[in-house]
């Protein structure tokens, strides 16, 4: 087959219905290549092919009996993507011939008639659902597609009345009816067919199924929707030794274990491309093998299924196959299909265990005791690297497969909630248990009383996110105003924390997160949100505002813009860090940014890095810290916060209109304090207001000011947007982890700003293309755990430098009140 430079392609949500499956079939006989997507959005977002359309099917289901002979052109037929469990997405190009082979085999394995009447207990969606249907069709034969998904009780009456014959499923589905056996009863011995997917199923579990079943051909495969069926075990005829293998290659089919003991498979089933970024990229090698993520091992023939590499557990140099693991522990506790096994980080052993079951009654010290003794038969004292969950529900994939990532994720999330900041060495210090111990652990090395408060202790916008996270996952949810509350009054604020409890969720902070991700999704190529952009401008508001509403009550009552200062400090030193990395890494040198003060000069004598936005931030927050230092300007915004606040901004615009009539900043794309000083008086304006008649006077002069300045645009819209959120809608009620969520993006804010760009190449360097979608995931998730290591870093460096002052008896003035934020 000759691939083609540009494949063009009809797109088709991916819906469980028999719409779906007309459609399809319909697309293959007119030989028109479809992609199956998730939604009209994700459609648009594909590259590398011409969508020409995108077909929304309908949602009925039933019986399909329409009957479509096999087609066996090698030419491309489907685009699926995937991400095999846990993976990042592929798109697999899947050939006619791709598809009839593995049909082929089927039905040959199975002896497929035209009597076969299948309920189909998998979405016809995933490869192995589609794959039963394709095949079903080419006999004759029908399928049924439940309406409500795989229901015991239904397939019970189908199968007692004659409906049905045949039965497609995922283990974990099939272990449901195992625990009730007595669902199926004497019904079972009416099913003549059985497929069973390609998940770990113990050969204890395919006896059971095969007794239930005894007059069923029973066929378990194993593969990939790369490689469709690449082996077969027939269950209901193989002799019990081998019942814990996944069966043998058959056909011109191929498999092979590589010497990193990973396993390998070739056959005219194979996929040969995926798409990559804009091209497609070979999935084989030279020699036409498929290397998988799988593990395993061949004995006298038969394939054995040892878990993904990707899964398995190293703890303390024992690997720890999950899939084993689980079915001990699932055996001992009659949970079948119940337990999940995942790897979690353990700074001894390097990985340790995570061990979740599903149930309302199990109790966890029981769960402990059965996971530990099953792990010591496997060679492994787990110590204190064993770690327990019991749940209402698994996350799965809609086939019924776990989801272990998501289980380490939230393990490790739920750790850093546990602790009062996670940016503290918790070995050191341990996890405190009232407001006040926890204000000594946020700001380290400094003295907190019973009367001091967020505002006296220097917290800035950039802390307040961090710190409100934190606090409420320790104590429970904050009140209005909290910052200005002191500790004794927290104290008597704390509520039981409820994992499933709404919070409160500040505009301020869904804002931030919001424009910031704007931002890097424009730089990306991801979306566009504005031709007219906006989203720095409305930022810069938020600095103002955030100086007002958090430092400026405690500048007004000392005279001290020490904690300005402060922010700065924190801004410039990660970007100079930054900068500095970029260019050794580029072995190029660029005084100025590193200086930064790159954004007042012509950016295309840079090659490296700059960011001036970051420049823009710390210069605004020098102007207003000069300001503020001025007795008499600090007085005129103690008495007249509103009217100073407003002049700022009327002075700042009239300043930047004659500026620019001696000095044309259009070269620096107006990259300068001057053009945004109006906006960081808007925030202050906006921070201001006290009741219904300020708000509105805020908004009508801010949208005045921000109508002057970009027109009637869509940027105008997006500001005013904000500000009037900002204004009239201050906080909302949203559950607990969207705050979370929403939260962890506006604390990780500047640092997701500083690396996007970075992201981006790598994601270039490692895809071949820019990936716009997975660009601004990563870049959003890099952003985070970025923050999170320079946090943990900054908290550690400042506790070592203050003990290390304190002992050589050094005033604690200078560094020390510099670095307050």
């Amino acid at each position: 087959m000759v691939r083609d430079p540009k494949l063009t392609a009809s797109a088709i949500v991916a819906r469980n219905s028999l719409s779906f499956i007309e459609n399809l079939f319909a697309l293959n006989e007119a030989r028109q290549p479809l992609v199956i997507v998730s939604d009209e959005a994700f459609a648009r977002t594909l590259t590398g092919m011409d969508i020409d359309r995108c077909i929304i099917p309908d949602a009925e289901t039933g019986w399909f009996t329409e009957r479509h002979p096999l087609i066996r052109d090698d030419r491309p037929a489907q685009v699926t993507y995937t991400s095999g469990t846990e993976g990042k997405p592929k798109g697999i190009v899947l050939t006619y011939s791709n598809l009839a082979d593995a049909a082929d085999r089927i039905i040959d394995q199975m002896d497929l008639t035209p009597e076969v009447r299948e309920y189909v207990g998998v979405p016809a969606t995933y490869s192995f659902g589609m794959g039963r249907i394709r095949a079903i069709s080419a006999v004759g034969g029908h399928a049924y597609l439940p309406p409500r998904g795989f229901d015991p009780l239904e397939l019970s009456r189908m199968l007692q009345s004659g409906e049905v014959n045949s039965l497609s499923a995922v283990p974990t589905l099939l272990r449901i009816i195992l625990n009730a056996p007595d669902v199926i009863g004497d019904a079972g011995k009416k099913l003549r067919w059985m497929e069973i997917g390609s998940q770990f199923m113990s050969g204890a579990e395919k006896r059971a199924v095969r007794d239930l079943f005894p007059n069923a051909r029973i066929v378990q495969h194993y593969g990939l929707t790369e490689a469709s069926r690449s082996s077969f075990l027939r269950i209901s005829e193989v002799p019990d030794e081998y019942l814990e293998s996944v069966g043998k290659a058959v056909g011109a089919t191929e498999v092979g274990i590589t010497t990193a003991g990973r396993i390998r498979i070739r056959g005219p089933h194979v996929a040969r491309w995926r798409f990559d970024a804009d091209e497609l990229a070979d999935l084989v090698g030279r020699d036409g093998w498929l290397e998988t993520s799988d593990l395993g091992h061949i004995k006298d023939g038969y394939l054995y299924y040892d878990g993904r590499a990707d899964d398995l557990i190293n703890t303390g140099g024992v690997k720890i196959n999950p899939d084993l693991l689980e079915l001990r522990i699932a055996e001992r506790l009659g949970l079948g299909g119940k337990v999940v096994v995942a790897k979690v980080p353990d700074a001894l052993r390097g990985e340790g265990v995570l061990v979740a079951a599903e149930s309302m009654d199990l109790a966890a010290d029981r769960l402990h005791s059965v996971a530990a003794k099953a792990l010591k038969e496997m060679g492994v004292n787990a110590g204190d690297a064993l770690h327990v969950r019991v749940m209402p529900a698994l996350p799965r994939t809609a086939t019924g497969k776990p989801l272990r990532r998501s289980l380490t994720e939230e393990f490790v999330q739920a750790n850093e909630a546990a602790a009062a900041d996670p940016d503290v060495d918790h070995a050191a210090a341990p996890i405190p248990d009232n407001v006040q111990a926890f204000f000594r652990q946020f700001f380290p090395g400094r003295n907190v009383g019973p009367e001091d408060s967020f505002e006296t202790m220097g917290g800035d916008s950039l802390s307040y996110i961090h710190f409100s996270l934190r606090f409420e996952e320790r104590f429970g949810p904050l009140p209005s105003g909290w910052e200005a509350l002191t500790v004794a009054q927290l104290e008597q604020c704390r509520t039981p924390v409820r994992a499933n409890s709404w919070r409160r969720l500040e505009s301020a902070t869904l804002t931030r997160a919001f424009f910031m991700i704007c931002i890097v999704a424009l730089h990306l190529d991801t979306f566009v949100y504005s031709k007219n952009w906006g989203a720095a401008y409305f930022l810069f508001m938020l600095c103002g505002y955030s100086v007002m509403r958090f430092q400026w009550p405690e500048i007004s009552r000392t005279g001290n813009v020490s904690t300005i200062f402060g922010t700065i400090v924190r801004v410039a030193i990660p970007t100079f860090m930054v900068v500095v990395a970029m260019q050794l890494w580029a072995r190029t040198f660029e005084p100025k940014p590193p200086l930064l003060i790159s954004n007042w000069f012509d950016p295309e004598q840079y090659h490296v890095a700059y960011y001036y936005f970051a420049e823009i931030y710390m210069q605004l927050l020098l102007i207003v810290a000069a300001l503020l230092a001025i007795p008499k300007v600090r007085e005129l915004f103690r008495s007249h916060p509103m009217g100073s606040s407003t002049a700022l901004m009327i002075i700042a615009i009239i300043i930047s209109w004659q500026v620019e009539r001696v000095w044309d900043t259009n070269y620096l794309y107006h990259r300068t304090p001057i053009w945004y000083l109006w906006t960081v008086g808007a925030g202050m304006l906006i921070a201001s207001v006290r009741d219904l008649r300020d708000r509105v006077f805020a908004m009508v002069v801010v949208t005045a000011a921000v109508v002057e300045h970009h027109g009637l645009t869509s940027a105008s819209a997006y500001i005013t947007g904000g500000v009037a959120l900002l204004l009239f809608v201050p906080e909302i009620s949203v559950p607990a982890w969207v705050k979370t969520i929403v939260a962890e993006i506006a604390a990780s804010s500047m640092f997701m700003y500083l690396s996007h760009y970075q992201v981006k190449s790598l994601v270039i360097r490692l895809f071949h293309g820019p990936m716009p979608w997975f660009s601004l995931f990563a870049a959003i998730g890099f952003g985070i755990v970025f923050a999170r290591i320079y946090n943990w870093a900054d908290q550690g460096v400042r506790t070592f430098a203050r003990a290390h002052w304190k002992r050589d008896r050094l005033p604690p003035s200078g560094p020390d009140r510099l670095l307050v934020h």
